[in-house]
Parts: structure tokens; sequence; C-alpha cells
């Protein structure tokens, strides 16, 4: 559980950093100066470049969701496409919230300038509440759809959620403190990334043991596989160690 939390946690910050904002500098010409965890810095400001990241977390998440429900067998890898289509939609969702509460990150840059500045902080947080309501209730959903055909036991789920919540929060949470932008950035980003915008998995156990019985007959967990594990440690270290002090592009 804790490899494929590593790799998913981590894919879906690249996912926010160099799909959203990388792509779509390239595609405004804005200059990229350099590509963390905890940002992709821009020598200019734009609406578009800062709204990129949540929409490409979104689209992603969406997209996983779509290949996960195709599966017809859980294991290492469908579980993988249940967790990163969650944290993409978790993260695109909860970054309104975040931005229309705290008037800081990509949205603030979206609203800059608007007018009436608190209507559109209020807007934009409203949106984003009902919307990640909505994405934990998606991702809780197909958990249940699990649990009902038999394929995954209820008891089973905490052990699905938790290791990986806690190991990809810390994982982004590390990265975070190597970041030479601004020792601020460890709680706005790392923190609020890794346990605040991702808090909404936490909630999946609990909603799976209202809507499910207990499982007839025994479920066979998921199994242990080398490869994740190794991919997980790979993945973590090149997180920290690289992309945690930064890259610079220009």
């Amino acid at each position: 559980m804790i490899g494929i939390g590593l790799v998913a946690y981590a894919a879906c910050d690249m996912v926010h950093e160099v799909l959203g904002h990388g792509l779509a500098c390239l595609l405004t010409g804005v200059r990229a100066l350099s590509l963390s965890t905890v940002a992709l810095q821009t020598g200019t400001s734009n609406r578009f470049v800062a709204a990129a990241g949540s929409i490409a977390n979104v689209a992603a998440g969406v997209l996983a969701m779509s290949l996960f429900r195709r599966g017809t067998i859980f294991g290492a890898t469908r579980y993988f496409l249940w967790l990163f289509a969650a944290l993409n939609l978790l993260n695109g969702t909860g970054y309104l919230l975040f931005s229309g509460v705290l008037d800081f990150g990509d949205w603030a840059v979206v609203i800059a300038g608007l007018e009436p500045h608190g209507a559109w902080r209020a807007m934009m947080a409203a949106a984003g509440a009902v919307l990640y309501v909505g994405a934990v209730r998606l991702i809780a959903s197909q958990m249940i759809t699990l649990v009902r055909s038999g394929e995954v036991d209820r008891l089973e789920v905490p052990r699905l959620v938790f290791p990986a919540y806690l190991a990809g929060g810390l994982l982004l949470v590390a990265a975070a403190t190597l970041n030479r932008i601004s020792p601020s950035l460890v709680l706005m980003s790392g923190v609020s990334s890794g346990f605040g915008a991702m808090a909404g998995v936490a909630f999946v156990p609990r909603l799976v043991e209202r809507r499910t019985e207990e499982s007839a007959s025994a479920v066979a967990p998921l199994s242990f596989n080398l490869g994740w594990v190794v991919a997980g440690l790979v993945v973590a270290v090149a997180f920290i160690a690289v992309l945690g002090p930064g890259v610079r592009l220009s």
C-alpha cells in the first residue's frame, strides 16, 4: 500500500506542476524558471497558467477513474488507478476551496484584481466545497461498489486508505522542507496538499462502512507486490532529493 501510495502522490503532484502549469506555459509562451514539488516558478503571472494545475488534476482524475471502472479484477494496478484518481480529483477541487478561504495559491492568482474581491472569494470557496464533497462521494462510491461485489472486504478498506494517506502526506512535506522558495511553503504547500487537500480519502472507510455489510465469505487482501515497493522507494528518493530543492529550467 505504501509503495503504491508514494507513486500516486508524487505522480499527482507532477500532473499539477508539469502537465498543468508546465504545458500551459508552453501554450502561452510564459517563461518557466524552475520546477519543484511546491511550485513551477514562472517569469510572469498568468491566469491560465495558474488555473491549469487544478484543471490538469481533474482531467487526470477523470481519466484514471474511467480506466479503473473498466477493470475486472481488483489488484495492485487497479488500486493505484483508484488512488491516483482520488488524489487528483481531491487536489483539483480542493484548491478552489483553499484559495477561496485563504486568498493564497493558484486560484488566488486567477481572481486577482477581480471585484468585488470578497464575493469572488466566497463564490470560489463555495464552488470548491461543493465539488470537493462530490469528489469524496464519487471515490467512495467506487469502493462501495467493490465491497458490494465481493472484490474487496469491507474491513480491508482502512488498510487501503490510511497507510497511503500517511506515507503520501509525509512525502510531500519532506520534499517541501527542501524547497528554496520560501519556508512558508512547507505548511502552505506540503502540509496543505499532502494532508489537507487529500483528507477526503480519510472519510472513505467510514462511508463504506455505513453503506455496506460485512462480507459473508473471506475476501483475499491485496497481496504484497515487490515491484510497487521498489517503485515507491525510487520515486520517493527522486521526489525528495531532486525535486524537493528544485530544478532550474532557465
